[in-house]
């Protein structure tokens, strides 16, 4: 049972008394409902008997304790069942009586095969919101292929725009697909309740994460589409604007961002280099994405001759837009993340302190409240099915059936 002295859920949450079943799996479903669940919803993981593949994935806490699942699971409860069961389906079923949400994250032929689209649930539980998670979408010429972020960040563009110019296409580390998907699936699902709480009546949500990827488009495509040049990558660069770019100091590296005139004049100022701005070559924004090639190689040989702080201090000076690129070590140290809170500690009964991400949404009156630890799987299943009318033999005969673990 879970520790009496750990966080539990918040009840004065501005999701309060909404009720999520997740029947996701890996990242993309998990992480949005647990975004939902630090904002008080009570989310009820509904695990296969032998758990969320993607407690396999590393062994960072233990055998089949990996990092990645115990970052996308905080803030809900855990019920293992075997919903390919009969009886398990029926389990399933009650918790769906007293839902307002359902995740999914499967193949559109699966979810048809186990009876748990929305065309077989609507008519069952009209108030439910149903939100789909895939890969390409519910139909389409790869709607039965598997999906995953790496294949979406290929086939949505963000590959093909990503890394140096000429070299290897580069994945985005974070796992972007998957996170933006998150967003998406909380957008639409709070749409979604608003739109029942209007009308009475729940309806799908439908995202995909080759969608997602897409969507991150919109300046390089109207510009494509206008001018009919494709984008090629840039690597630390921007295609037309000049200087907004990555440089590399005796120690590391820095950004520069000139998006408009103002700080390409600030920048000339900061680094005592007005000489630049007096160009005609380098006048306007135009003119030095034009005069790039001569241009980023003087800024290169400025920028070589002093370590990252000195010019963050001398162009912070200067306002100009500037920033360190920051590794994953320097991330949670850099003063301004750790001033907005954005560094979470979970207490866990075996593992002590597992320190994750905040929930980035800032709330005034009912802001987010992460909880508890991302629980094991079946962590709860005794605890939610008693509070859905089961007894303990009730739950002793389902457990030895196998419909519930």
């Amino acid at each position: 049972m879970p520790d009496p002295d750990l966080p539990r859920r918040s009840n004065v949450g501005a999701l309060s008394g909404i009720r999520v079943v997740d029947l996701s799996q890996i990242a993309a479903g998990p992480y949005a409902t647990s975004m939902l669940g630090d904002f008080g919803a009570d989310v009820v993981k509904v695990e296969p008997p032998t758990g969320d593949p993607l407690r396999q994935i590393d062994n960072a806490f233990g055998e089949g304790e990996s990092a990645y699942a115990f970052s996308v699971n905080r803030s809900k409860r855990s019920v293992r069942i075997d919903v390919k069961t009969p009886a398990g389906r029926e389990v399933l079923d009650r918790l769906l009586t007293d839902a307002d949400v359902l995740v999914v994250s499967m193949r559109p032929a699966s979810s048809r095969r186990l009876g748990l689209d929305f065309p077989s649930l609507k008519e069952r539980f009209p108030r439910l919101v149903y939100c789909s998670i895939t890969g390409y979408g519910e139909d389409g010429p790869l709607v039965d292929r598997p999906g995953m972020d790496l294949l979406a960040q290929a086939r949505g563009g963000t590959m093909g725009t990503t890394g140096e110019p000429g070299r290897t296409p580069v994945k985005v580390a974070p796992a972007i697909a998957d996170f933006l998907g998150s967003y998406m699936a909380c957008n639409g699902i709070l749409l979604a309740l608003r739109a029942r709480d209007r009308d009475g009546v729940g309806q799908k949500v439908g995202v995909n994460l080759l969608d997602g990827q897409v969507s991150l488009l919109p300046n390089l495509s109207v510009a494509y589409h206008k001018t009919g040049i494709p984008f090629r990558p840039q690597g630390g660069a921007q295609s037309n604007i000049v200087p907004y770019q990555v440089f590399a100091t005796s120690d590391g590296w820095v950004v520069v961002a000139c998006l408009i005139q103002k700080f390409w004049v600030t920048l000339c100022d900061a680094l005592g280099r007005r000489d630049l701005n007096e160009d005609p070559r380098f006048t306007t924004n135009t003119d030095r994405v034009r005069n790039r090639g001569e241009l980023v190689p003087a800024l290169e040989s400025i920028f070589a001759e002093h370590p990252t702080d000195y010019w963050i201090e001398i162009l912070e000076a200067g306002d100009v837009p500037c920033s360190p690129v920051n590794r994953l070590e320097d991330v949670f140290v850099d003063p301004q993340v750790v001033h907005n809170g954005m560094s979470l500690v979970l207490m866990h009964p075996r593992h002590g302190e597992v320190v994750t991400v905040n929930n980035p949404i800032h709330l005034g009156s009912t802001p987010a409240q992460p909880w508890g630890y991302p629980p094991d799987a079946g962590e709860h299943t005794d605890e939610v099915l008693t509070e859905f009318g089961y007894d303990e033999q009730q739950i002793a005969r389902l457990r030895g059936g196998g419909a519930v673990v």
